[in-house]
């Protein structure tokens, strides 16, 4: 089932957000949920790209419900892109409208972001501490200040952690990679033969953070 929806970005601007709901029908209203954040838009990133979508589905069909919106500039969503600096009010804007929602009762909330959404729903997830876990599809190490923010940041040891990139990433070499996932005490996941992009691999990405959310440890 899926549900369009519209919310509005915390802080001082009044943004409208457009997104889409996923769930099963008769889920229960203490199913986790899932936020799911899209890539950069400069780069034609939006809730609708492949991986995103196919993700937010297989979630679903596994009994967690999935949120995926356009970030504020991007879709139907109005306001202007940030560039990142603004777009962690867009997830706390989600969390406003879930808890208004009282059908909606998660008894974990997860994040999933890709490219420039790993970094926006990051910083947001240390930020908040509000996702038990957190997977970061293809984070995008050169152009993006990681390692910089992460120095002053509280990074949540009781938070789960998982990166998953190919080999091959333009924007991401392995030793930074690993790098970071030695520095946020995260799981690494690298696929062979994929780059930054991930084309062909939407379905092996989103079972593997299906599986990293359901993992019972």
């Amino acid at each position: 089932m899926e549900e369009s929806l519209t919310f509005y970005a915390e802080g001082g601007e009044v943004i409208r957000l457009e997104g889409v709901l996923h769930r099963e029908e008769g889920a229960p209203a203490d199913a986790p949920l899932a936020i799911l954040c899209h890539p950069h838009p400069i780069g034609g990133g939006s809730m609708d790209v492949p991986l995103i979508v196919e993700m937010a589905r297989l979630l679903a069909e596994r009994g967690i419900a999935a949120l995926r919106f356009n970030f504020r500039g991007v879709g139907r969503s109005s306001g202007v892109s940030t560039g990142g600096l603004k777009e962690t009010d867009d997830i706390q804007g989600v969390m406003r409208w879930l808890e208004e929602r009282e059908d909606l009762r998660p008894r974990e909330v997860f994040l999933a972001g890709w490219s420039f959404g790993s970094w926006v729903g990051l910083r947001w997830a240390l930020a908040s501490g509000v996702p038990s876990r957190t997977v970061l599809v293809s984070p995008p190490l050169v152009g993006f200040d990681f390692f910089h923010f992460l120095k002053e940041a509280d990074l949540r040891p009781a938070m789960g952690k998982l990166i998953i990139a190919g080999e091959l990433d333009q924007f991401s070499g392995t030793g930074k990679l690993r790098e970071l996932a030695s520095r946020l005490d995260a799981g690494l996941e690298l696929l062979p033969a994929a780059d930054h992009f991930l084309f062909g691999r939407e379905r092996e990405v989103a079972e593997m953070t299906a599986r990293f959310f359901l993992a019972k440890d």
